[in-house]
């Protein structure tokens, strides 16, 4: 049997759920956690959530913001 399965918390590849964190069903903390069984052994295994890398914005990137001058 084989099936197609995409996850409701999933944004463009970032956990809505585990907040900040890499898609990655079944790690701790995701609704399928302890729930469902993985084809693959590896991702039966308990796993942390990774921290997702959020593109910075092209301003951002281009300049540097400038340093604030203190008044005193």
């Amino acid at each position: 049997m084989t099936s197609a399965w995409s996850c409701p918390h999933d944004l463009d590849g970032i956990c809505q759920r585990v907040r900040g964190a890499r898609c990655s069903p079944g790690m701790r903390g995701c609704e399928l956690e302890g729930k469902v069984r993985f084809a693959r052994d590896e991702m039966n295994l308990p796993r942390k959530p990774v921290k997702a890398s959020v593109p910075a914005p092209e301003k951002e990137r281009a300049a540097p913001a400038p340093k604030r001058r203190l008044p005193f």
